[in-house]
């Protein structure tokens, strides 16, 4: 399989003041110099331990998150210990400070935020939902991605992520259940987004909804034949391999070893689809996604022969 991982993503501080986060209602108060620091890490911070004298807590790159305590702590300390402790919190590669509530923060904290160049953002919004939105946000801007050669396809609402080789029959067989109802999200080129444990699948900008077939060139599949035979993504679930017929190759007839295969650290259920002449691809992935439906369900038919299997031997004996 062909895959290149792209970079660890990061974000300059500075899109959090951009109209995707709009509801947020941020604003910079100090540290302008530093809206270009990276934001590298989707979990936001309270900084309750640090502001404490354990500025070992914080992560490089995170967002920390001053609430009402954090305010509240800040405000009755000694302006001695106040000072000392924002010198080694802001010592800290941190990305920025958001002040939550509509607090006004300590002139000190202001200061600090100034002069190590981190930028102090305030919002009128909740903890909670700053976390909430934000995170989100920040979840899927950073998550890892990967471009695999494939073709993704929805059957049945199950992500088919189908690989093999170049002229193994991938385009075809998609084409061919697009005829039969089903829903092309990427040929050739698919693009992989790790959000959480799933894996996001959706095709570039510049091909979307395009198909290479060998001797008719490219077609629009949405052109052809219109909005519902196209989706703009989809989670995938079950990656089949079509592999050329090999003479003497060993192929699982009956489903009991699961095999799996790993893309960005997720473990998904694989099948290894042998091609040859008479095989009917496209109903064989169709059946390859019920199966996987009812499997999904708690039903495996391979596992329950097998179990009829041994209790018949067991009755003999």
């Amino acid at each position: 399989m062909s895959q290149r991982e792209a970079p660890r993503p990061t974000i300059p501080v500075g899109d959090l003041l951009s109209d995707p986060l709009a509801d947020l209602g941020l604003r910079l108060l100090a540290g302008s110099s530093g809206l270009g620091r990276p934001i590298g890490a989707a979990v936001l911070q309270k900084p309750g331990l640090a502001l404490a004298g354990h500025p070992e807590m914080l992560r490089t790159g995170t967002v920390q998150v001053l609430g009402r305590s954090e305010v509240a702590y800040l405000e009755q300390i000694p302006a001695e210990q106040r000072r000392s402790v924002l010198g080694r919190v802001t010592g800290v590669p941190i990305a920025c400070f958001i002040l939550t509530h509509g607090a006004s923060p300590h002139p000190d904290l202001v200061g600090a935020a100034e002069t190590s160049g981190i930028p102090l953002l305030v919002t009128a919004r909740s903890t909670a939902r700053l976390i909430d939105v934000l995170g989100r946000h920040l979840e899927e801007r950073l998550a890892p991605v990967v471009t695999i050669h494939g073709t993704l396809i929805d059957i049945y609402g199950v992500g088919v992520l189908i690989l093999g080789e170049s002229g193994v029959g991938k385009s075809e067989s998609a084409l061919e259940l697009i005829l039969r109802g089903h829903r092309l999200v990427s040929d050739d080129v698919v693009t992989l987004r790790r959000v959480g444990a799933v894996l996001n699948g959706m095709g570039p900008d510049v091909s979307r909804y395009h198909m290479e077939l060998r001797g008719l060139g490219i077609i629009n599949i949405k052109d052809l034949y219109g909005v519902a035979a196209v989706r703009e993504r989809k989670d995938v679930e079950l990656v089949v391999r079509l592999d050329r017929w090999q003479d003497g190759k060993e192929y699982d007839r009956l489903g009991l070893d699961e095999r799996t295969h790993r893309i960005l650290g997720v473990d998904l259920p694989m099948l290894e689809m042998p091609v040859g002449p008479g095989r009917n691809l496209s109903v064989l992935l169709e059946v390859a996604a019920r199966h996987h439906l009812l499997k999904r369900k708690g039903y495996h038919p391979a596992r329950e022969l097998a179990g009829r299997i041994q209790e018949a031997l067991e009755k003999r004996r």
